[in-house]
């Protein structure tokens, strides 16, 4: 039989392992971006594992911001984990992270930067 064809993610979004991502075309600071992402029901950028963290790297272009700040010294997901310092570990010294073709840098989160919503 033939399946029909299932609308899973909004138009002009991908689908990567049963999640959607959005890659913005504008730039804005790390608070903006999760807002922005807030408006479409999603949040910045939350990477599950090393699968996830290659697609992505391989993907995105220009630094995007992810949902990843320093707090007190740790680093947590906007949806509240700690970071798995076994999935990546974060270069920078700034408070709000970004991705890159080699990994995770963090910077100054008044910054502007594409960024991905998931």
């Amino acid at each position: 039989p033939v399946c029909p064809f299932l609308e899973v993610c909004p138009s002009g979004w991908l689908y990567f392992q049963r999640k959607c991502y959005y890659l913005s075309e504008k730039e804005a600071a790390w608070n903006s971006s999760q807002s922005l992402c807030s408006e479409h029901n999603a949040s910045l950028l939350v990477i599950d594992n090393r699968q996830e963290l290659s697609f992505m790297m391989k993907i995105t272009k220009q630094d995007p911001w992810i949902g990843l700040y320093k707090r007190n010294e740790e680093f947590f997901w906007v949806n509240g984990k700690a970071l798995d310092n076994e999935l990546f570990e974060v270069k920078g010294s700034g408070n709000c992270a970004y991705l890159e073709s080699k990994g995770v840098s963090a910077s100054g989160c008044y910054l502007t930067r594409k960024w991905v919503c998931s």
